[in-house]
């Protein structure tokens, strides 16, 4: 844990978790000259591979061409295309990693005064908080880190979007925990705060800061030994980081300022006074039901800003005052996913980024997300540092301004969201649509949509944000699929952005070049799992250009595993992780390609998706059958290939079907299981 001076019982208890808890990743590493300049060479070295491909190829294509060979070279050719779409892919890595290394962003925190004294409009945020048949811990960790938030004026809702009318006696505890929840911890927050105010009040701002570091110290108590406090289960990581970077941070900051006598009043008194409470659009009959996290939101952003009252059979009527919901209208939403934490500065670091009038035409303020460190199974820890090498690309993004809405959170202007509403008819009512749900990844079609208004995204270079990683494979492979279905459908609006940025560019070669870097970024975005799986399957199944000969395209992939296997270590993975993660990602092929057909599919026949929801239980989540019979086919195909090149006098693309064959079953062995996939098969 963070080095801290042992001061007070606080500080003990925070003392005794050192060995028990992983910290998150320090940032600071990455801020010097020496990665800027490793990424640099890296750089460098690969595009000087590419040179040498080039080299090397032109002339046996051109001796092909004239020797009258049109089979052989268009093997050829598709062989070098495939290729360079791996290239491409590790170059984006590189080059988002540099330019990640060189974005400096001033850490301003927004207090709601100027420096000259004078009182400014404080901002409104409003945290939405979409949930569907979530457990409670998972719940509760969430609305708290939200509710803890030290900012004016902040309101939580949680969106409860069971069916009303559960089907079972597990989705009727789940939905009755749900809506008693936030009611539950109004009250508790409700008792804190109100004995904060009485200190306050009689001038005991010590004795205040005090109060809440005993509170937040016991809260934390509660998750690090459940046991103790008769909850039959044990402690987890995730637990364990929600409760020393969220309660017991913010004990700590506030009793240190108790023994230093430098109590923030504001900042004790914004950190509980928070208003919870919860809404379920699927008891009124003309919000929309579609079944996606989007109209969730959607729903609930359409009612901002009214007054509105219903009848007995449930429909939603605006009234000019009074009603029994009153949904005030926000500044900045905040949209978080039921299973991520923020950590105590995120909603300051968001409206730092997004309040200041010179940075009006920011729409989305965010930190990418990263995996909840300290996870105990080797598959979540993989899958887990994935999710932390994304975060750097990410960054890299912003510098170009490619930035994409990552949806497990964000802070968003809510005049931006109006920007891009849509009015259409779901059953007979007229419905609002502020983010997209034509796809299952709405925030990256939203992205797109706000880019078309004029509106920019901005990634705040702190990891503020953290989320669970799925446990098992089962629950990944639902997770993962979902993530590469939309890309394709979304392209068009990416192509139709180049068009406006080089419109706007009106010759100017500084801004065509930034348009062309920022859709170069954006492409990758939408089209590297296509690329990447289908040309790695195309590889690896047939040797059809088995007589290209090249010293220079293994060597473009070198810089890409290094500075990837270096990013991983200095994250705090181990070194074998950059192994597993490759075979994770072979494992992964039939998925993504999964996805990739759906979207196919959705295009194909214009069909409105749902949206699959991640599974968070802690009983292993059954794989589908038919993504267990491809993981076999390939691992048998690569190694019959293997034995059929070899035959053949294809000893290169023997080598390389053969080893990825074995890395296949590793990752079979390691990450599911024999006798579990064969009973899922």
């Amino acid at each position: 844990m963070r080095k801290r001076q042992v001061e007070g019982e606080t500080e003990r208890m925070a003392s005794r978790l050192q060995g028990a808890f992983l910290p998150p990743i320090d940032e600071r590493i990455w801020g010097t000259r020496k990665e800027l300049w490793i990424s640099a060479a890296g750089i460098a070295f690969t595009l000087g591979a590419m040179a040498l491909v080039a080299v090397e190829q032109g002339p046996a294509l051109t001796e092909q061409w004239e020797a009258g060979m049109g089979g052989k070279g268009l093997g050829h050719v598709f062989f070098l295309v495939l290729a360079g779409g791996l290239v491409y892919g590790g170059l984006v890595y590189q080059i988002t990693r540099f330019l990640y290394i060189r974005r400096s962003q001033p850490r301003r925190m927004l207090d709601g005064r100027r420096a000259d004294g004078e009182a400014v409009h404080r901002p409104r945020l409003t945290f939405l908080v979409p949930s569907y048949k979530e457990q409670r811990d998972v719940i509760v960790q969430t609305l708290l880190s939200a509710a803890l938030q030290p900012v004016p004026d902040l309101r939580v809702v949680l969106l409860i979007d069971d069916p009303p009318v559960p089907q079972s006696p597990e989705d009727q505890e789940l939905l009755d925990t749900a809506r008693a929840l936030t009611s539950e911890l109004r009250d508790q927050l409700a008792v804190i705060s109100k004995e904060i105010e009485l200190h306050l009040a009689a001038g005991q701002a010590v004795e205040a800061a005090r109060c809440a570091a005993r509170w937040l110290r016991a809260e934390a108590e509660r998750w690090l030994h459940p046991d103790a406090h008769r909850s039959h289960r044990k402690s987890t990581h995730t637990d364990r980081f929600f409760a020393c970077e969220i309660l017991l941070d913010r004990a700590i900051r506030f009793q240190r300022a108790a023994d230093s006598g430098t109590v923030d009043v504001e900042e004790l008194r914004n950190t509980f006074a928070v208003t919870l409470t919860s809404f379920e659009r699927k008891q009124h009959p003309n919000l929309s039901h579609q079944a996606n996290k989007a109209m969730n939101l959607n729903s609930y952003i359409a009612l901002m800003g009214g007054h509105w009252d219903w009848e007995a059979d449930g429909v939603l009527k605006r009234v000019e005052q009074g009603g029994r919901l009153n949904v005030p209208r926000p500044d900045f939403i905040g949209v978080l996913d039921a299973d991520s934490l923020i950590l105590p500065d995120y909603a300051r670091s968001m409206l730092a980024e997004l309040a200041p009038s010179e940075h009006a035409h920011r729409a989305v303020a965010q930190t990418p997300y990263s995996a909840i460190p300290g996870a105990p199974g080797v598959l979540e820890r993989v899958a887990g540092a994935t999710t932390d090498i994304q975060y750097l690309i990410h960054q890299g993004f912003t510098a170009w301004e490619g930035t994409y809405w990552v949806g497990a959170n964000a802070v968003i202007r809510f005049d931006a969201l109006e920007d891009i509403e849509e009015v259409f008819e779901e059953r007979g009512y007229q419905v609002r649509r502020f983010i997209q749900d034509r796809t299952v990844i709405e925030d990256t079609e939203s992205t797109l949509d706000l880019a078309l208004k004029g509106w920019t995204l901005h990634n705040v270079p702190r990891r503020l944000a953290y989320s669970a990683t799925p446990a098992d494979f089962g629950s990944l492979l639902i997770q993962r699929r979902r993530w590469s279905n939309g890309g394709l459908l979304i392209l068009p609006k990416s192509l139709a952005l180049l068009r406006m940025r080089l419109k706007e560019a009106r010759g100017s070669f500084s801004r065509v070049a930034l348009s062309g870097g920022e859709t170069w970024l954006r492409l990758h975005y939408l089209i590297s799992i296509t690329t990447v799986n289908v040309g790695l399957l195309i590889l690896l199944s047939y040797p059809f250009a088995a007589h290209v000969v090249s010293y220079g395209l293994p060597l473009t992939a070198v810089p890409y595993f290094a500075l990837y296997g270096r990013d991983l270590r200095l994250m705090g993975y181990r070194t074998g992780d950059l192994f597993r993660v490759y075979a994770l990602n072979l494992l992964l092929i039939p998925v993504h390609l999964g996805g990739v057909w759906q979207s196919v599919k959705q295009g194909i026949f214009r069909t409105h998706p749902a949206f699959p929801r991640t599974p968070k239980t802690a009983h292993r989540t059954a794989i589908a059958r038919p993504y267990v019979a491809w993981i076999l086919l390939l691992m048998v195909q690569w190694s019959l290939g293997a034995v059929w090149d070899f035959r053949q006098g294809y000893i290169t693309h023997g080598l390389f079907a053969g080893a990825n064959a074995l890395v296949m079953a590793y990752a079979l062995v390691t990450f599911i299981g024999w006798r579990a996939a064969w009973r899922d098969l």
